[in-house]
């Protein structure tokens, strides 16, 4: 019994050493397969390494075109005419057939002023014109009166000088048939109607003298009366021009006075708004291309959606050393009266150049902290380019420095590209064009 129990031990012991021995050859071979199949990586890695494509950079060319672009400005909505309506005499409003918002036509009645002092002033005056006018009349009756005497004088003269040649006649011809002294005395009344004619003339040229004053006073009293007849025009103060009431700061009753430097209240203020001055600050850069006569599209906020259009009129012709900027006036035709004066307006203002320029994808140019660049490509090598941004056209924008039209640059620079480093190229295709303007639009790099 106890030869046969040791003999099953043994047989057992055998059993185990031989499994142990059958599982370490198992793990030997499984650490073999896995060791070989981990030092064949590598070769692997290696030899897809050293078949990986060299990068090729998409390029597109430098063109020049003529910039038409639009650029978002801010601009201002006016009335046409804005006049403020005072008080040119003093006294009492007795009629106001207006108020904010009505439509008037040009020269209708607004308001009426009393004013009694005015009234009494042109009757004084016309009083005034009346009494010079009588008198310019009796000075002219006493200047034709004077000339009247003359023609009398003169004709007596005439004819005593006829009386005394003859009597001189008959006395040389037949002596003693005349006495010398009635001779004498023909002479001396030739001389006494000469002196007549003489104090004639010097009281008709005080005559016209007088008359000449009274016509001139009388021209100052007919002066002073349309004075004040225009003074009282003033008591009725009617339309300038067609246009809308848009203020009234009085009511009948309301006493008026004159203001010398009419920079209070006003009693009314009419706009003209059937015409609007859309008033727009245009940037120094963006003034060449401005051509009177232009539509000019705009929008306002309290039309969304809606565009409209001005046509540009009035040009500064200067700009404002501070700003930079030059006042540029459109008219905006608005008989339906949608806009308001006092209306913010965004204009899309046209940029043109009368000369062609150089462009390039917006992608194509660059920034670092040195400058703004484009890389350009020759015979393989490339370019670094430093250039000036001007105006965007769609997805190209203006470049100026050192490039000409065809010069081939990379469509998305970078200043990963080195100067002179050895690239790659292809022309980029549409697509890919596109495709970079999008990515730049969205905010990518």
């Amino acid at each position: 019994m106890q030869y046969a129990s040791k003999h099953r031990k043994s047989t057992l012991l055998a059993s185990a050493a031989l499994l142990a021995l059958t599982l370490c050859a198992c793990n030997h071979n499984d650490e073999s397969d896995n060791s070989s199949t981990s030092s064949s990586s590598p070769s692997k890695s290696s030899s897809v390494a050293t078949t990986s494509k060299t990068q090729v950079y998409p390029v597109v060319q430098v063109v020049k075109k003529s910039l038409d672009a639009q650029l978002s400005l801010p601009g201002n909505l006016e009335a046409y005419q804005d006049v403020p309506l005072h008080a040119k005499v003093e006294g009492y409003i007795s009629w106001i057939g207006v108020d904010r918002g009505s439509i008037v036509k040009k020269g209708e009645r607004l308001i009426t002023i009393t004013a009694p002092e005015v009234d009494a002033k042109v009757k004084e005056a016309y009083s005034k014109v009346s009494a010079a006018d009588a008198s310019y009349k009796q000075a002219l009756s006493a200047e034709e009166g004077m000339i009247a005497k003359k023609v009398e004088a003169k004709a007596k003269l005439d004819a005593d000088q006829l009386t005394f040649s003859r009597l001189q006649q008959a006395r040389d011809n037949f002596s003693g048939a005349i006495a010398q002294n009635e001779v004498d005395m023909a002479g001396k009344t030739v001389e006494a109607d000469s002196a007549r004619v003489t104090s004639i003339d010097s009281e008709i040229q005080a005559a016209k003298n007088l008359v000449t004053s009274e016509l001139n006073n009388k021209d100052a009293m007919r002066s002073l009366y349309e004075s004040v007849k225009v003074m009282k025009s003033y008591l009725t103060i009617d339309a300038p021009f067609d246009g809308v009431i848009t203020e009234r700061n009085v009511h009948e009753g309301s006493i008026v006075a004159i203001e010398s430097n009419r920079t209070g209240t006003p009693m009314l203020r009419i706009q003209q708004t059937d015409i609007l001055r859309l008033v727009v600050a245009v940037p120094e850069a963006a003034v060449s291309g401005i051509h009177i006569g232009d539509k000019i599209r705009f929008t306002v906020p309290a039309f969304l959606g809606k565009t409209f259009a001005g046509e540009v009129a009035r040009p500064g012709y200067a700009l404002d050393s501070t700003t930079r900027t030059m006042p540029v006036e459109l008219n905006v035709y608005n008989q339906n009266r949608e806009l308001e004066p006092g209306m913010f307006a965004t204009v899309q203002w046209v940029i043109t150049r009368p000369y062609e320029t150089l462009f390039l994808p917006r992608t194509a140019v660059a920034t670092d902290l040195k400058s703004t660049f484009i890389v350009r490509v020759r015979d393989g090598e490339a370019e670094r380019v430093a250039v000036q941004q001007g105006e965007q056209m769609g997805n190209l924008v203006e470049v100026i420095g050192n490039i000409k039209a065809g010069d081939e640059c990379v469509l998305k620079a970078t200043d990963e590209i080195k100067n002179g480093s050895k690239i790659s190229t292809k022309i980029a295709s549409g697509q890919e064009i596109e495709s970079a303007g999008q990515h730049t639009s969205a905010g990518g790099e």
